[in-house]
């Protein structure tokens, strides 16, 4: 018997707000697709956008939280 292909890379978790959730749920319905696709299609696009040296200026495009035992 051989193994099943992967589909996709490792996995990712993350927690999202639920008005967030609700919204991806909204347009994963609206288009059909699940949400994890709309969370991958995002991510992506991001990435694009970042890698990107003309849309980030030269500067980093990332905006760095403070550690969280700082956030008041």
């Amino acid at each position: 018997m051989s193994e099943k292909p992967k589909k996709f890379g490792p996995r990712v978790t993350v927690s999202v707000t639920a008005g967030d959730y609700d919204t991806l749920n909204v347009i994963a319905g609206r288009d059909d697709v699940s949400v994890s696709w709309v969370v991958r299609r995002a991510i992506d696009e991001y990435l694009r956008r970042h890698r990107d040296p003309q849309l980030t200026s030269g500067r980093s495009a990332l905006v760095r939280r403070p550690p969280v035992s700082e956030r008041a």
